[in-house]
């Protein structure tokens, strides 16, 4: 099994590989999170495990990542760690001229001739953000209550009481019952 484990390497050097199967680990930690402007994971440790398959004019790479990641949950702000878990299907080709529909379902990267390396780093990065769920909220605890933040929870029941009340204060009923007008 190699390890591509530099800090900053997240590729494969499928230049020199031979045919066959290879098997890769990459560690992906804050670093690598920083790497991307605008990232809504602020910090994470995920594990990605790869089995290569080099055959011929194109390679596919089978990956299964894991880990928890860092983001801020939709109900309260606070930042939490959500667990990750990914795993898919990504067939580099050698001639640069492969589709989609070549390989069914999987995902294509066309390299150019006179590469060598095939960077993961965007792949990675991506299947981490898809495998988050739509809402991110903290987990409950045992007892099935939210873990987020009591404060800004009181806050947000706060806001939706008031803002119930004056909807019932402001509705076209009580206006007409104010007035006499509606009737029972």
């Amino acid at each position: 099994m190699s390890t591509a484990n530099n800090q900053y390497s997240y590729g494969i050097a499928y230049g020199s590989l031979p045919q066959g199967k290879h098997s890769f680990r990459f560690e992906v930690s804050d670093a690598f999170f920083r790497r991307f402007e605008g990232s809504e994971i602020s910090e994470g440790h995920v594990s990605v495990h790869v089995d290569a398959e080099k055959a011929g004019s194109f390679m596919t790479l089978a990956f299964d990542m894991e880990g928890d990641v860092k983001v801020s949950c939709d109900r309260c702000l606070d930042e939490f760690f959500a667990p990750v878990a990914f795993e898919g299907v990504l067939t580099v080709s050698f001639t640069g001229d492969a589709e989609e529909d070549d390989f069914s379902e999987d995902e294509v990267i066309n390299m150019q001739s006179g590469d060598t390396e095939v960077d993961l780093a965007q792949y990675i990065y991506e299947s981490i953000c898809l495998s988050l769920p739509m809402q991110r909220l903290h987990p409950n605890d045992e007892q099935g209550r939210s873990t987020c933040n009591k404060d800004m929870l009181a806050k947000l029941q706060a806001l939706q009481e008031e803002a119930q009340r004056a909807r019932s204060e402001n509705s076209l009923w009580s206006k007409l019952s104010a007035n006499g007008t509606a009737t029972k």
